[in-house]
């Protein structure tokens, strides 16, 4: 079949609920597929690993470098324009990414469909709601005014009633548009179920690296969670995450460090799996759920106290967090998986 869907995309959470969107609307053979690599190595890495799931699954594959240089993003638009133009439908893994935001003037789909990007898709929705110019929750003003252009035509293009959202994230309703919800059928039939262990791991986070979270707060955090070194917990590292500050984690805490090759969603369904889990606010509160439902994992959903916020970190940034770790709570409690608060001397 001819691909008439062109789907962009930047992580491996954004491939993986790709390969979820085509499982539920049997749409790999009419999708071509563009990477649109970042700079950091630990989220290539999980790329190329998603990317042979998504051949097995019958999708084409192209690669881009968009980000090595301003002449690589040149080139990258030139490459790309026309198929963006000629595209039926276009999937966005990133509604808030300068790349795409630069590529959507030459698209003309008959229906955008947005697929998730764990938390930021919650924002996502209200500041398309809101009639808001795009902008991650975490980004300052300098970048507001650089990008603000596009970012108010990317508003428009996504606020013009052609918007489907697929997401699991807690998400009602957005004007205009469809929410489509999933349940991660295609990763649950593809891997596990997974061996449950005794004992507790915890969820990596890269709040430090996006400077919201103060460092050493993070480390002692992470260290009162690992009350007993010995029982040998793992911390599964977020992509992002620096590696000196891994090293210094698993030096204070005692837990083992897991690098994962696959979003967190798949190395967790592959097993083993603790069948406690510590997570700060992130997007697998809302994921895992779902992913280790019946599993009899439990999810300890832990709190961001003012003192680990940097000062410079927005009202609005501080908001968005609060909600997030409520939504959490909710999420896990209301599929059963079971939502809990650790709390240690």
């Amino acid at each position: 079949m001819t691909p008439d869907t062109l789907a962009l995309v930047e992580s491996p959470a954004q491939l993986l609920h790709l390969l979820e969107w085509c499982h539920v609307e049997q749409a790999a053979d009419r999708t071509r597929l563009a990477v649109l690599l970042p700079n950091d190595a630990g989220t290539v890495t999980q790329l190329r690993s998603m990317a042979d799931f998504a051949e097995e699954e019958g999708i084409g594959i192209e690669w881009y470098s968009p980000r090595e240089s301003a002449t690589a993003g040149l080139r990258t638009v030139a490459a790309l324009r026309r198929s963006v133009a000629g595209a039926r439908r276009l999937v966005v893994g990133d509604p808030f990414s300068g790349m795409i935001h630069t590529l959507l003037p030459f698209a003309r789909p008959h229906e955008v469909v947005v697929v998730d990007d764990g938390t930021a898709t919650l924002e996502f929705a209200a500041q398309l709601a809101h009639g808001e110019s795009l902008q991650r929750w975490h980004s300052g003003p300098a970048t507001g005014l650089l990008r603000g252009p596009l970012g108010r035509h990317a508003r428009s293009f996504f606020g013009s009633g052609r918007l489907r959202l697929f997401t699991v994230m807690s998400v009602t309703s957005v004007p205009g548009s469809r929410v489509q919800r999933h349940g991660y059928d295609w990763t649950r039939r593809r891997f596990g179920p997974p061996r449950p262990l005794r004992g507790l791991d915890v969820i990596g986070s890269s709040l430090v690296e996006t400077g919201v979270v103060e460092l050493e707060s993070y480390l002692d955090a992470v260290s009162r969670l690992a009350v007993d070194p010995g029982a040998g917990g793992r911390y599964f590292a977020h992509r992002r995450e620096d590696p000196e500050k891994l090293r210094r984690l698993a030096q204070r805490s005692g837990l083992h460090i897991v690098r994962p090759k696959v979003p967190l969603e798949i190395e967790l369904r592959r097993g083993p799996v603790a069948t406690q889990l510590a997570s700060f606010p992130s997007s697998v509160g809302y994921t895992l759920p779902l992913v280790l439902a019946g599993v009899g994992t439990r999810i300890a959903v832990q709190p961001l106290p003012e003192t680990m916020i940097h000062r410079h970190v927005s009202a609005r940034a501080r908001e968005f967090l609060e909600q997030v770790g409520a939504d959490m709570r909710r999420a896990a409690a209301g599929l059963g998986v079971g939502a809990y608060e650790l709390t240690s001397a």
